[in-house]
């Protein structure tokens, strides 16, 4: 709304000026400035101080000479908090009072100096630096507006309250910060350029297939498991060799009784459970070492170079056929467990 009135208003001071023949512009000037200017009161009196800057801004910037518009625009400003703005301001007159030769403005600019030293202390400052820029183009905005490179590193007055920082670099968004500025505080953002995105750090294209692992990255994880597979095996031996001793175990001590079945004294319980925990364990290893080595197989089949070897099928063959020997079992009989065991191979 401050904007279309400011607008408004410009316009029509424009299109009054076009109209008014040449003798008449400055006097012409002088009376619409006036008419801003008394507008601009009115709204300050009833305390609307922001749309009362506006009409005293159109008011100057039709007649510069008329200095109490800008001395109104600074008490505005200080009215409402933004100390940095009336200090500008303040200072702005203390230059025209100078340098004008009208009687009712002597004074103002002693005036206008005392309330610009006297809001040092409550202003803010804010110093922006950029890292990392070498060579590169940069541009930084305050609040939206660019700043000009040459005020990279000066302390910069600002009103009180939130400030946005953006870097723009090239990518594809810039570098934003937020800074608050308190009475009397100094802040300074210092900003750092990203280093350029190689081709190799590129992230891949919507849709793109991901790129295959390396072959030694392949190799690795085949040896790998080819590990693992062999260690299955190995234990599944030593698991069938515990199992054949307590089988053979069995059978020395036990009477054949027909059938494949045999009696057996209560000594040979260690025995059978032995037996019967190693069968066990041989299927789980027997299962790991399969696992194992068909995977490293298959992954050193499908890394270039190096095919896999066909001898680390052996183990395999090996537990499998283990696999396929007979289980210890245990069956009940007559007068107890604790006194006969029944055993089938």
């Amino acid at each position: 709304m401050r904007s279309f009135e400011r607008q408004l208003l410009t316009l029509c001071t424009a299109a009054l000026l076009a109209a008014a023949p040449a003798p008449a512009l400055a006097a012409g000037a002088e009376e619409d400035a006036k008419t801003l200017f008394a507008r601009g009161r009115e709204l300050r009196g009833a305390g609307q101080c922001e749309q009362a800057i506006i009409a005293f801004r159109s008011a100057l910037e039709i007649y510069p000479e008329g200095l109490g518009a800008l001395r109104n625009i600074a008490e505005c400003e200080e009215a409402l908090g933004l100390y940095a703005s009336a200090r500008r301001d303040w200072w702005d007159l203390r230059r025209a009072a100078l340098q004008s030769t009208e009687a009712k403005y002597a004074g103002w600019s002693e005036d206008a100096e005392l309330r610009y030293r006297a809001l040092g202390s409550k202003v803010g400052t804010l110093t922006l630096k950029v890292q990392g820029a070498e060579g590169r183009q940069v541009q930084v905005a305050l609040d939206g507006k660019p700043l000009d490179p040459r005020l990279l590193g000066v302390e910069l007055e600002r009103d009180l309250g939130a400030h946005t920082v953006e870097l723009f670099y090239g990518g594809a968004a810039p570098l934003t910060e937020r800074v608050e500025l308190t009475p009397g505080a100094q802040r300074v953002v210092t900003l750092t350029v990203p280093p350029p995105i190689t081709a190799r750090d590129a992230p891949a294209a919507p849709g793109a297939p991901a790129p295959p692992p390396s072959s030694s990255a392949v190799r690795t994880g085949g040896y790998v498991a080819l590990g693992v597979g062999g260690a299955g095996a190995i234990a599944t031996v030593v698991a069938l060799a515990v199992r054949a001793g307590a089988v053979s175990a069995v059978e020395e001590g036990c009477s054949p009784a027909g059938d494949g079945a045999y009696v057996c004294p209560p000594s040979l319980q260690g025995d059978y459970d032995t037996g019967r925990t190693a069968s066990t364990l041989a299927g789980v290893f027997a299962g790991v070492g399969l696992v194992g080595i068909g995977a490293g197989v298959t992954l050193l089949l499908l890394s270039p170079p190096g095919p896999a070897s066909a001898a680390q099928g052996a183990p395999a063959s090996a537990a499998r056929g283990a696999l396929q020997s007979a289980e210890l079992s245990l069956a009940p009989w007559p007068g107890g467990l604790g006194s006969r065991l029944r055993v089938r191979f």
